[in-house]
């Protein structure tokens, strides 16, 4: 139950700040008025969401393993030229071993590298704002890449550590703090599984560190941005309830964020909250969705790093929402990397 405990944590405070972010700063989120039954309703609908997530977490449904590379495989062609060919090789490598795993420490300098090479060729987005939008894509690549190498490199504590700092550095330069708090996850989640880092310490922590963030001057712009992010969650419940509104054209879109922001004002990228993919595909019929990535996080925690990693993407994807390279990441490592054995992690 470890993993679905800190998610559902993690879960219910995204679900309280976007609502302290709609009551009380709704000057600075919306042009009109709008009806806060509205995003009560939008609120109501994401709990029964996380209900079936969390059904299919305590009975999850296995399938076959052909199954499971079969999904991988139509999810690859939301990822233009490298999608199929990627999940082709990874395929044939699994055969006899994980590649991620075997080849941790190559990834992790790798992508350490490809970072650098990146900033100092095409420019830092801490000082070229219109480079983060340009980027964005590749850096997702690299945090996913450098944080599970991250979970497996077998190093020891200090240079896992260094790793880290330097990976939070680059990704600092990026402007993205949602790759910032994936690669923090990928190294502190090991902790919390292990009984190094227990809940109760973490939910100590989070008051200070939401004290930091105000005395900073950061926590409005952080709510502001989660009070945004839903807001678009309930425009998708809006227009996509009952039956839905893409019909799965926007999981296999190769940027649905972009195809959700089309939908409102025709430029940037908007994120849409953890269910907001499924609810804009299939309506009510998401939950079929919501309850076969509960099934993923119940099955990730045969194996404490495949744990780590789903849980992680989790967590990351309350705010970002789901598309095809997540679902590709949590089916990877929820059902086809975690051990055949299960062992419960209480």
């Amino acid at each position: 139950m470890k993993s679905l405990k800190l998610f559902s944590l993690a879960f219910f405070i995204y679900i309280l700040l976007t609502l302290y972010a709609n009551i009380f700063l709704k000057d600075k989120l919306y042009a009109a008025e709008l009806d806060m039954s509205r995003i009560w309703a939008a609120s109501l609908v994401a709990i029964l969401f996380f209900v079936f997530l969390v059904a299919g977490y305590l009975k999850p449904a296995e399938l076959p393993a052909w199954a499971y590379w079969l999904i991988l495989l139509v999810l690859s062609f939301a990822l233009p030229l490298y999608g199929a060919i990627a999940v082709a090789f990874i395929f044939l490598f699994s055969m006899k071993y994980n590649p991620f795993e075997k080849h941790a420490h190559i990834w992790l300098i790798f992508s350490i590298i490809l970072l650098v090479s990146i900033y100092l060729f095409k420019g830092v987005p801490l000082f070229n704002w219109n480079l983060r939008f340009e980027l964005s894509k590749i850096l997702v690549f690299l945090a996913f890449l450098s944080g599970v190498s991250l979970v497996y490199v077998n190093w020891n504590i200090k240079f896992k550590t260094l790793a880290f700092l330097i990976l939070e550095m680059l990704f600092f330069l990026g402007t993205f703090r949602s790759l910032m708090l994936l690669i923090f996850l990928m190294y502190i989640l090991h902790f919390y599984f292990e009984e190094r880092l227990t809940l109760d310490k973490i939910c100590l922590a989070i008051p200070v560190f939401l004290l930091i963030l105000y005395l900073s001057g950061s926590l409005e712009g952080l709510l502001v941005r989660i009070g945004f992010t839903f807001l678009i969650f309930h425009n998708l419940v809006h227009v996509s309830m009952p039956f839905g509104f893409f019909h799965g054209r926007l999981l296999l879109h190769s940027d649905p964020r972009w195809r959700v922001a089309f939908m409102f004002t025709l430029k940037n990228c908007y994120t849409y909250f953890l269910f907001g993919q499924p609810i804009a595909d299939f309506g009510i019929f998401g939950v079929v969705e919501a309850y076969f990535v509960g099934t993923l996080l119940k099955l990730s925690e045969r194996n404490v790093k495949t744990a780590v990693i789903v849980l992680s993407t989790l967590i990351y994807a309350i705010e970002s929402g789901i598309d095809a390279f997540l679902l590709s990441v949590l089916l990877l490592f929820g059902a086809l990397y975690s051990k055949t054995n299960i062992e419960t992690l209480k």
